[in-house]
């Protein structure tokens, strides 16, 4: 038996299917040659679609973050008043 292969190599080599949803084309590229790039256009005929690969993941963590803190701040100064309103 040989020795199994490397992670990495496996991972350079893996093939992405990216289907258009306005024409259906199937836009198959290799993961590293998609690796860092922010969009994509379809190769479809006539089709001028461009997948966002950057998209929300990079600020995702960071919205939710913001938001969650919002929605504690509204939450605290509410329960703050209204425990404020009962010992008055």
């Amino acid at each position: 038996m040989g020795d199994p292969p490397d992670l990495r190599q496996i991972q350079m080599t893996a093939r992405i299917l990216l289907i258009c949803p306005d024409c259906g084309h199937e836009n198959a590229e290799f993961a590293d040659t998609l690796r860092g790039i922010g969009s994509y256009s379809c190769r479809g005929d006539g089709c001028d679609y461009s997948f966002d690969l950057a998209g929300p993941r990079k600020d995702f963590g960071r919205g939710f973050t913001e938001a969650c803190k919002r929605f504690y701040a509204a939450f605290y100064t509410i329960r703050r008043s209204s425990s404020r309103q009962g010992v008055r």
